[in-house]
């Protein structure tokens, strides 16, 4: 039975009671997929989740230059500890350079399981949204000039994390600048007349307020013909690594017990 464990810097899924009987399938499968034609791809960087202070500092770092650069007047306070950053209900994805080691891209999601999300400061969801188990996703960030799918790839990170939290929907707040980029991610208007709604937790800016919807998520990029369709949905990357025990599990089996 999946498991939901907070730590200090978010959420975590835990997978216990594996069956036992697994360890007597150890090896029987081995090769057993090799030249099953399964698409996978390398990324330049590789994406994890936030465990540490000294991540979450580099991904403020990250939000003031990013930010800063379309919003000057609010450069600063993106550098800021953000107290959302730490609550429990909320996880935060980096992207990494692999040559460099330096934080080229971050995502944050905020689930409503433990609190309203911060877009419900502003505005009333519609009647089809509210009662079900939702999230939001904010502070999302790409280093100025870094080339790669970075964005694409926190988008993926997200849905992969929503999927396995059994999330029904993720909402975002887009500026028109970004309008473009958030529907060509799946991400669609949430109210009919595309009003613009004032963010609270977005300086006051008015802002698109969009939603994916999960469990329709592949069907409509399929149906788009939508460029991420393949990225998302039927590409393996083993960069974006959100749950390291579970990769782990698969890839090596169950671990021998420690004789004491």
């Amino acid at each position: 039975m999946l498991q939901i464990e907070s730590t200090g810097l978010g959420e975590r899924a835990v997978f216990p009671g594996l069956w036992a009987g697994d360890r007597a399938c150890d090896g029987a499968f081995e090769g057993a997929f090799e030249g099953a034609g399964i698409d996978e791809a390398a990324l330049p960087f590789s994406v994890h989740v936030v465990s540490s202070e000294e991540q979450l500092e580099a991904v403020q770092a990250l939000r003031e230059v990013a930010y800063g650069r379309h919003l000057p007047h609010l450069k600063a306070s993106f550098g800021e500890a953000d107290p959302l950053d730490r609550l429990p209900g909320t996880t935060i994805f980096y992207a990494e350079d692999k040559l460099t080691g330096e934080v080229v891209g971050s995502a944050r999601i905020q689930t409503n399981r433990r609190a309203p999300l911060q877009i419900e400061r502003s505005v009333a969801l519609p009647d089809a949204w509210r009662g079900r188990l939702l999230a939001e996703i904010t502070r999302l960030a790409v280093r100025p000039g870094y080339t790669g799918p970075v964005r694409l790839a926190l988008v993926k990170a997200s849905h992969l994390y929503c999927i396995a939290m059994q999330i029904g929907a993720v909402l975002a707040g887009s500026r028109q600048s970004l309008l473009r980029s958030y529907r060509m991610l799946g991400f669609a208007p949430l109210f009919e007349d595309g009003r613009l709604v004032p963010l609270v937790h977005a300086g006051g800016l008015p802002h698109h307020v969009l939603v994916r919807d999960m469990v329709t998520a592949e069907a409509d990029a399929r149906a788009r013909d939508s460029a991420d369709y393949p990225f998302v949905f039927r590409t393996y990357h083993p960069d974006i690594d959100l749950f390291a025990a579970v990769t782990d599990r698969v890839g090596h089996g169950l671990r021998p017990r420690v004789a004491h």
